[in-house]
């Protein structure tokens, strides 16, 4: 894909699915292309959570280091 396609779609998406502003959209495009040249829709997909999902997304327990250590300690 050509770099003003990626652009051109990267734009759209902001425009048509999240319906951001010049400024906002700039900002986006400046932090995708910061992180590696990524897309503004995998980069939304991945790191950006709607304030209904959070809760759902974000367990403390998930990935809990004392409970992992106390497995890899008590298992030696």
């Amino acid at each position: 894909m050509s770099q003003k396609s990626k652009l051109e779609r990267d734009i759209a998406f902001c425009i048509d699915t999240l319906d951001l502003n010049d400024d906002q959209i700039g900002e986006l495009l400046r932090a995708t292309e910061t992180l590696g040249n990524i897309t503004c829709e995998y980069f939304c997909d991945e790191f950006i959570f709607e304030d209904d999902n959070v809760d759902r997304l974000h367990d403390m327990n998930y990935l809990n280091i004392a409970d992992f250590n106390s497995l890899y300690w008590e298992g030696n």
